[in-house]
Formats: C-alpha cells, sequence, structure tokens
C-alpha cells in the first residue's frame, strides 16, 4: 500500500517551532538557520494545504489544523527517538573498549580470547594499549592491570579480578650472588637490574614485601615491560614480573625465579569508567576475566 506522507524531513523543524513558539528558537535547537527553517515550514504548510501557525504578538501559535499535526508529529518523533536510542545502545554495547599494557596483552590475555568470544560471540573488544603513557579516560571503558605495586588505578572504579604474584626472574646460571654476611642473611647482588619507565619504585615495593634486600651494579631501563622480560631471557639481568606474564618461560626453563614469588590478594584488577558501569558486555567480560585470572592461582 503507498503512503502519501507529508516532507518528513520537515517534521523536527515543524515539532520545535511548536514546542518553541519561535522559528528563532527552534533554528537555535535545531543548530540550523531562521531561513532554512522557516522555509521547511512552509513547504511543510503547503504541502498539506493550509497554514500551521499564525501571528500570536512576536511569537508564533498553531491553527487548529497545526494542532492536531503537533500531537501526531510529537508522539512520532518521541518514539522514533527512543527506538533510535535503544538501537544506539544495543551497538555500543557490543564493543568494550579495554585498556591493557601490550605485555600483559601479549603475554596472557590474547591467548585466551578465543575462549572468551566463544562465549560471548556478540562482544568485540577493542585493545587500547596503555604502555607508559598513561591514557586518557575517554580512551577506554575498561582498565586492565596486574601492576598493584605500581598503584595509580582510581579506588573507586576498581573490580578485584583475582590474586597477582610477583618475583625476581633471571636466566639460569645468572651470577646471582649473595652478599656479605655483614649486609644480613638476606642480601644478595646482581650485575644489572632490569626495569621500565614509571616502574622503578616496584623493585623497592617487592623487597619489602618479599624481605629480600638486593643490590644491583647499574640498573637498565626499557621502554615496554616486555623488553626488559626479553632481556632476562637473554641472560642480560634480573627482572620483576608478575608471575601470569612468565609462566611459559619458567616451565620452558628459558627463566628461573630463585625467591619464588610474592601473593598480593587482589592484586589483578580492573578500573571500570562510569560511563561503563552498567553495561551487560562490560559485566561479561568482568565475570570471565575472574574467571580467567583464577585459572592457575
Amino acid at each position: 500500500m503507498s503512503r502519501r506522507l507529508p516532507p518528513l524531513s520537515a517534521l523536527p523543524a515543524f515539532e520545535a517551532t511548536a514546542r518553541r513558539g519561535s522559528v528563532t528558537a527552534a533554528a537555535e535547537e535545531l543548530g540550523r538557520t531562521h531561513s532554512a527553517v522557516s522555509k521547511q515550514i512552509r513547504h511543510l504548510s503547503e504541502d498539506l494545504g493550509g497554514d500551521l501557525f499564525e501571528k500570536a504578538g512576536t511569537g508564533l501559535r498553531l491553527t487548529p489544523r497545526g494542532e492536531r499535526l503537533r500531537r501526531s508529529a510529537t508522539a512520532m518523533l518521541d518514539e522514533l527517538g527512543a527506538v533510535a536510542e535503544a538501537l544506539r545502545a544495543e551497538q555500543d554495547d557490543r564493543f568494550v573498549d579495554l585498556a591493557v599494557s601490550a605485555t600483559l596483552a601479549s603475554r596472557w590475555l590474547i591467548p585466551r580470547l578465543p575462549e572468551f568470544y566463544a562465549r560471548q560471540p556478540d562482544i568485540e573488544l577493542r585493545l587500547r594499549m596503555s604502555g607508559p603513557q598513561q591514557l586518557r579516560d575517554s580512551d577506554f571503558d575498561v582498565l586492565l592491570s596486574y601492576d598493584r605495586l605500581r598503584g595509580g588505578l582510581r579506588e573507586a572504579d576498581q573490580r578485584p579480578l583475582g590474586q597477582a604474584a610477583y618475583g625476581l626472574v633471571c636466566a639460569p646460571g645468572y651470577p646471582l650472588e649473595q652478599a656479605a654476611p655483614e649486609q644480613g642473611p638476606e642480601g644478595w647482588s646482581a650485575p644489572v637490574r632490569l626495569t621500565q619507565p614509571n616502574a622503578l619504585q616496584t623493585w623497592g615495593e617487592w623487597m619489602q614485601r618479599s624481605g629480600v634486600a638486593l643490590r644491583s651494579g647499574r640498573e637498565e631501563v626499557h621502554a615496554h615491560h616486555f623488553l626488559a622480560l626479553g632481556a632476562a631471557v637473554a641472560g642480560l639481568g634480573v627482572a620483576l614480573a608478575e608471575r601470569r606474564l612468565v609462566t611459559g618461560d619458567l616451565a620452558a626453563g628459558r627463566l628461573t625465579a630463585p625467591f619464588g614469588f610474592v601473593t598480593v590478594p587482589d592484586g589483578f584488577r580492573a578500573a571500570v569508567m562510569p560511563r561503563a558501569r552498567d553495561r551487560r558486555s562490560v559485566a561479561a567480560l568482568l565475570d570471565w576475566l575472574r574467571t580467567a585470572a583464577g585459572q592457575g592461582d
């Protein structure tokens, strides 16, 4: 069945003018010129065969036929707007922007993503590399972090996912030596200590938690944590690592953890931005991360 509809593109201009009582106010609301709104209303009036507005002092008021159209147009635009918002929300809920370090992404998260997508095929993760430079809040919905020794996440937005465990790792046979007795029974020395930007204080935090005092001849700073871990595998120094990041290297014998790992309860966690707190996709991601984080603890 064919429909003889009025010019639909003119209805927002008509409805805004009817609601605001002024072409000028309607044009400002719609971000259009006074002339463009007037032209659309005139075109709509001509199509429907009569005036829709009449002068009322310095403003406009609806004619009886204009009032009939307003009731129908307002209801239609309200319903259309609600449907559009629902559709946009469904589309927005499909994607989650997840900020994560390149090391955690490559060594732990990405190998597990097939399991996530098998469970949640309608959700797509868009990874944002957090790296040494801090992301803006607008760049991500969820920030995933194991680096509780560094801190920096806003406490109000944090969601614990599981424990973290930190330990010194080095290549087998790396010259890690116990220091002279006068330095204490837990004193050790290493030629080179490996670290990365914004994480220099993590060594001090680890030594306090583990009770191991470590001296080094020099400190070598790498741009990314995975580079420091690669240097440790190559026998270039000792690095500090969260256990999840080096499980494969430990199992293959490429690295050893001579002092074991210090557990930090709830050290593996996420920060959820306020705009993403109530989204179904974010809740599903966090549930899966809790399960994945607990595997192997």
